[in-house]
């Protein structure tokens, strides 16, 4: 049976949950070439997380503890090692800071191909894999053979699972911490906003299209009506009516809500990376030549100071 490893993000003991499309990812690419899916879980709080990746669709999770965070020289070893033991045909992770730091390495060390932020990918007699660059504006088809690693893009996968009946393998790998070429002596959290956008499923989102700040009451109170959360284009963060983690984009968040309601938003193209991935796109802008109306599912040509309070009365 062949096998296809993938490394779980935590940080200090706490999942990454889009590690759940992540293992989707795998499940999806398992199915197609008839492999095992093996997991491997680094650093702390080990039973916990063992229990929230045992889901469907997994055979093995193999946990090594490490008292520290993150560490480049903790995780290369380790990965190296037990993909000496499973031999894999494909190793995922996340496309994240971490991710991206020791899946190069590890695609140098073992000289295999490197599949960068994959959105999505086919599998025949090789996997072809799509990525895109220069802010969404060109898809890329990466076509490699095996073995190879992939990252896999936050949010290009569901995060739906179901529980599952898993091998726990203690993974036992001795570590040398005078050979770390540096340390982390210190490990700072951002303070945390008032919401986190990428959890919404409903995200009203405006852009420089409601002219004045004072117009974010009707916003706001159109959000209330209908149970959306409100988010924004970069230009509302700039004015700094709105704090920086309500901005959807490129240089903000990523989202991928069931329906994404853009108000007033022309649809700049690093606005648009961050929204491709809703399931539905509603637009509403005055100018019929809007950009965003070119990825929206339905569009609304006309005034969003008529509209919205319509909208709002209808759920009222």
């Amino acid at each position: 049976m062949s096998n296809i490893l993938i490394i779980i993000e935590h940080q200090n003991g706490i999942l990454n949950p889009d590690s759940f499309g992540l293992l989707n990812a795998g499940i999806q690419l398992s199915r197609s070439i008839g492999a095992d899916i093996h997991v491997s879980i680094i650093g702390q709080n080990l039973d916990t997380l063992s229990q929230e990746v045992s889901i469907k669709g997994v055979h093995t999770i193999h946990t090594t503890p490490a008292n520290q965070p993150y560490n480049h020289d903790l995780y290369i070893p380790i990965i190296t090692s037990l993909h000496a033991e499973l031999n894999p045909i494909f190793t995922l992770s996340l496309h994240t800071s971490t991710g991206t730091d020791y899946a190069p390495a590890i695609s140098s060390l073992l000289d295999i191909p490197l599949l960068p932020d994959i959105t999505r990918f086919d599998y025949t007699e090789q996997i072809e894999a799509v990525c895109e660059m220069y802010s969404s504006k060109l898809c890329v088809k990466i076509s490699s053979t095996s073995p190879a690693i992939l990252t896999i893009r936050p949010g290009s996968w569901s995060n739906d699972h179901s529980p599952g009946d898993v091998i726990i393998n203690p993974f036992v790998h001795v570590i040398d911490e005078k050979s770390f070429n540096f340390k982390v002596k210190k490990h700072e959290e951002s303070p945390p906003g008032e919401i986190d956008i990428s959890e919404a499923d409903l995200l009203l989102s405006v852009g420089r299209g409601i002219g004045e700040e004072s117009n974010l009451e009707l916003i706001f109170s159109t959000a209330e009506s209908i149970g959306a959360t409100v988010s924004s284009s970069r230009p509302i963060v700039d004015r700094g009516w709105l704090p920086k983690d309500r901005q959807v984009g490129q240089s903000g968040k990523k989202v991928s809500p069931s329906i994404y309601l853009a108000v007033g938003i022309s649809g700049a193209v690093q606005h648009l990376a961050g929204i491709k991935d809703s399931q539905v796109i509603i637009s509403i802008n005055k100018d019929p030549l809007a950009p965003i109306f070119d990825i929206s599912h339905y569009g609304i040509v006309g005034d969003l100071f008529e509209i919205l309070p319509a909208l709002a009365k209808e759920f009222s």
